[in-house]
């Protein structure tokens, strides 16, 4: 075969060759597309758990701190008049995010629970006293508390409060029996049921 034979039937084969290539490439185009395979969405991650800050209870009773507060009328008050309730004093001030959070359930432990042999007292520590506490209890509607405060800021030192909110837990003979710092849901089971066994105590 000569070569210029040759070149006259390479020429339709190239031909033939790249149509085929174009009919390949046209039909896997517009053939169907294989869909992606949708990515699941993460879960939202779940808020954690509201936990109660830990309550100390002590091994033996301690003396309650003798500091005079002030009561709604402005007359002056201790802790020691209170006796024969069981008592769940509450240092709070209205600057205190964590204080103001706990306080509706304080309000529902004392509509829940107060009576003879219990009472919640919530001891307001701003330094503007009444002034101050109590348009701020009346803005929120908590009904069920009294208002008492102390602005000297003498509990801090009688009662070894280091920081806001700090609750100290009065057994009915007048002594402390533990406290707690820190946030905590008045009204969930756990706490509940300490406090009416500590208001059933004789």
């Amino acid at each position: 075969m000569s070569n210029e034979s040759g070149r006259k039937l390479l020429v339709p084969a190239l031909a033939l060759g790249l149509i085929i290539i174009a009919l390949v490439v046209v039909a896997s185009r517009s053939g169907p597309k294989e869909e992606a395979a949708p990515v699941a969405a993460a879960a939202p991650a779940e808020p954690p758990a509201s936990k109660n800050a830990d309550f100390v209870w002590y091994d033996a009773p301690r003396d309650a701190p003798a500091t005079v507060f002030k009561d709604a009328a402005d007359a002056d008050k201790t802790l020691a008049d209170f006796k024969g309730k069981a008592l769940v004093v509450n240092f709070w001030a209205t600057w205190c995010a964590p204080c103001v959070k706990e306080m509706p359930t304080l309000d529902a432990l004392q509509a829940q629970m107060g009576g003879d042999t219990f009472q919640v007292l919530t001891i307001s520590q701003d330094r503007e006293g009444a002034k101050v506490a109590q348009p701020f209890v009346e803005k929120n509607g908590w009904k069920n508390l009294g208002l008492y405060t102390e602005p000297q800021g003498r509990f801090q030192r009688d009662a070894s409060i280091r920081g806001l909110p700090t609750t100290i837990i009065i057994d009915k003979t007048g002594k402390e029996v533990g406290r707690v710092e820190g946030e905590v849901m008045w009204t969930s089971a756990e706490v509940v049921d300490k406090l009416k066994a500590l208001a059933a105590a004789q």
